[in-house]
């Protein structure tokens, strides 16, 4: 009997250090400041400014095992399409005042509203996609209207919007987060009558 207790103490002892091992290995994983501009404000190097599609250090281990212990989020997933409509033969096509990019995207990782980085759930057939448009020529003159009226000045600039996801925790669990996406590029109108009145009297 006393063989047995002690048997029993060692293995809960190393079932125990197993599992402080395995939760280390993936707070490793899931440390964003890994594959980081070391420059900058420690944030994921990638194309955009509030996501990346693909990051060395993905966890996709740890992305698996929450997917398989989670099986009823597979009934929530997300999906965007792009619409393109169909305009009428004789319609004169259209001139956009910004110049943008417009595409579906699968991020591995974004910045939410509270400018925390988080890994988003997109794993082998579990996918979130997200529609983004991204101005080509940010703080750019607009198109055509440029000049329209002496004294205003205008600008290309990017617009976000807010969308949930469900992302992965350091612990494993799932949960949706609120993450920032570019979503159109506008131009904006300023008056700088006052900057015009001076060149004007110089």
């Amino acid at each position: 009997m006393l063989a047995l207790l002690k048997g029993t103490l060692l293995l809960l002892v190393y079932e125990a250090y197993g599992h402080r091992q395995q939760f280390s290995i993936a707070m490793t994983k899931l440390n964003p400041s890994e594959g980081v501009d070391r420059d900058s404000d420690r944030s994921p190097i990638c194309e955009h400014p509030t996501f990346c599609e693909f990051i060395p250090n993905y966890p996709s281990e740890l992305v698996r095992i929450a997917l398989q212990n989670n099986p009823y989020i597979r009934f929530y997933t997300n999906g965007d399409e792009l619409d393109t409509p169909l305009l009428p033969e004789d319609e004169p096509e259209e001139q956009p005042l910004c110049v943008s990019s417009e595409q579906i995207v699968f991020p591995k990782i974004a910045l939410t509203k509270d400018k925390d980085w988080k890994y988003i759930i997109n794993h082998e057939n579990w996918t979130q996609s997200v529609r983004v448009e991204t101005c080509i020529d940010e703080d750019k003159p607009c198109r055509v209207i440029e000049g329209f009226a002496e004294g205003y000045v205008t600008k290309c600039r990017q617009k976000y919007l807010h969308r949930q996801l469900w992302a992965v925790a350091e612990n494993g669990s799932i949960s949706r987060e609120t993450f920032r996406f570019p979503a159109s590029c506008c131009c904006h109108i300023e008056f700088q009558g006052d900057k015009f009145l001076k060149a004007y009297r110089h």
